[in-house]
């Protein structure tokens, strides 16, 4: 989409420029007029529609084993995206989409099976989110599961938390637990929680959020 978007203002832009030295000032509602004029312009976009469209036909049908398993479970939605507007199916919902999430997909479409799970899910769910998190070698699973794992993060989680933020081979994903450990150290003894932060606030990877908690900017404060 981007690309088309490129091609439109170079369109544009060349369009303005004829336009500009020929009459002056034109409107943009002139110029997309003059654009669906340019055969040249119109075969690129309909090219590149045509392109996003397949691309997007064949995410659909890689999801298509997924959709067949919720189905077969009882949960009826038209993607992964919809089961947040349906939160009863998530006890029947999430031992389909982990079980998808160990398989080899790309990670587009492993990416969309991730975005099924609930961003705040019940923390009975953490052993299984966690075991996938640490087996997982795909950063697109292992980013999604840690945003579930810090929606739900509880007190019995804190040093799991800590034992997460540790293991650099988890990388960027650990950056979904600086909050909740933030928050729930501070409750078990004032200060603590901070205390952590403060000493990843130098860390290459995870140094920009702790700041942002450090200077109040976090959401869990």
């Amino acid at each position: 989409m981007s690309h088309l978007l490129s091609t439109a203002h170079a369109a544009v832009s060349g369009s303005l420029s004829k336009v500009g030295r020929r009459r002056g000032p034109v409107s943009a509602s002139e110029l997309m007029a003059e654009l669906e004029q340019d055969a040249d312009y119109q075969a690129r976009r309909k090219a590149r529609d045509a392109e996003i469209e397949a691309a997007a036909e064949e995410r659909r049908a890689a999801r298509e084993p997924v959709m067949a398993d919720l189905r077969a479970a009882g949960v009826e939605v038209s993607d992964t995206y919809d089961l947040y507007k349906h939160p009863e199916h998530y006890p029947a919902a999430i031992p389909v989409l982990l079980t998808h999430l160990e398989r080899d997909y790309p990670d587009r479409v492993l990416e969309d099976i991730g975005h099924g799970l609930p961003f705040k899910p019940d923390p009975s769910w953490w052993d299984d989110f966690k075991a996938l998190y640490l087996k997982t070698t795909s950063d697109a699973v292992r980013g999604r599961l840690a945003a579930a794992m810090g929606g739900c993060a509880r007190r019995a989680h804190y040093e799991d938390l800590l034992s997460f933020v540790r293991d650099e081979h988890l990388g960027q994903s650990r950056i979904h637990f600086l909050r909740p450990i933030n928050r729930i150290g501070n409750r078990i003894r004032a200060g603590q929680g901070r205390a952590v932060i403060e000493d990843l606030a130098s860390d290459s990877v995870l140094g920009r959020e702790a700041g942002a908690i450090l200077k109040g900017r976090s959401r869990s404060q």
